[in-house]
């Protein structure tokens, strides 16, 4: 930790050349003013690498490029690794953030007694059914309104963690920093999250329906492979046996969801049937995962 830097951003780069040079201007022209820095983990089979070139350097601005393939999760667990500030945040390379965003992190961290906190994900890819429906699968539980308090989870590419948090518990993210996992573990441990509602970042990321699909059928199996390796032979193949239902659990979940919020309806129902084709990926990829193991696709997620 180096003393009176107050705030590390780490950003996740993997397939990013559409939307890094703008969401690293964005965090940088919010950092200017503070004893912050941002950390950008580069790991990208695209040109991704040479478009981050072509940014003016700046001390605040730290780029290190991975060799080989990584995973967004690895990128991470690097970034907090290198980073160097009593505060790490953790968002991801296609985000835009609210007004003062990075300062709101460093003041609500003073007034809260949280290990991490976090804030809503919104929308901005809004043009067709199919990015609405990329949105709620992923998002749609961190969509505003959300409540400020304590939370029983945080997005992953909206949370900023007490440096010392992360330093005692290094063992939890040494093959990859997956914020489900940790943040369970967090909780378990008598720890507490927060949730600001006026920090928020929004969702940019131009996916390719299909290879979007692709990349949940991975995220999928990855899951089901490491949970399967937790559970003992008779939950695992009660896990598998009621696999079927988890994209019936899923749409039912996110259709309270939406009525709960009394936000977005319209989009939701008209984005509805490649909502659910998302979920029936899921259902399969993490069956996999459960019969045959993670195989490499834990090493392949965003």
């Amino acid at each position: 930790m180096e003393a009176g830097l107050e705030l590390s951003i780490v950003v996740p780069v993997r397939l990013a050349e559409e939307t890094i040079l703008q969401t690293l201007r964005a965090l940088l022209d919010q950092c200017r003013p503070l004893p912050a820095e941002v950390i950008a983990v580069v790991s990208s089979a695209d040109p991704t690498a040479e478009v981050l070139r072509t940014l003016p350097s700046s001390p605040q601005l730290r780029v290190i490029e991975v060799a080989g393939p990584h995973s967004v999760p690895q990128l991470r667990a690097e970034g907090i690794r290198a980073a160097r500030g009593r505060l790490v945040a953790i968002t991801e390379d296609h985000c835009l953030f609210s007004a003062c965003w990075a300062a709101g992190l460093i003041e609500v961290h003073k007034n809260q007694a949280a290990e991490a906190i976090g804030g809503p994900v919104e929308n901005g890819r809004c043009g067709s059914a199919l990015d609405w429906a990329i949105y709620f699968s992923r998002y749609l539980s961190s969509m505003p309104p959300l409540g400020r308090g304590p939370a029983a989870a945080l997005p992953g590419n909206n949370a900023c963690y007490k440096r010392e948090v992360l330093d005692a518990h290094r063992s939890l993210f040494a093959d990859g920093f997956w914020e489900f996992d940790f943040h369970n573990e967090l909780l378990a441990r008598g720890g507490k999250l927060w949730l600001e509602p006026g920090l928020a970042v929004t969702h940019n990321k131009p996916y390719r329906f299909g290879a979007y699909l692709a990349l949940r059928c991975r995220h999928a199996r990855c899951f089901g492979g490491m949970l399967g390796l937790r559970l003992g032979a008779a939950s695992r193949l009660r896990r598998i046996v009621l696999s079927p239902l988890v994209p019936v659990v899923l749409a039912f979940r996110s259709l309270r969801t939406v009525q709960e919020k009394k936000r977005r309806q319209r989009e939701f129902l008209l984005s509805f049937p490649a909502l659910l084709l998302c979920y029936l990926v899921w259902f399969w990829g993490e069956l996999v995962g459960l019969l045959f193991g993670p195989g490499d696709a834990c090493s392949q997620t965003d």
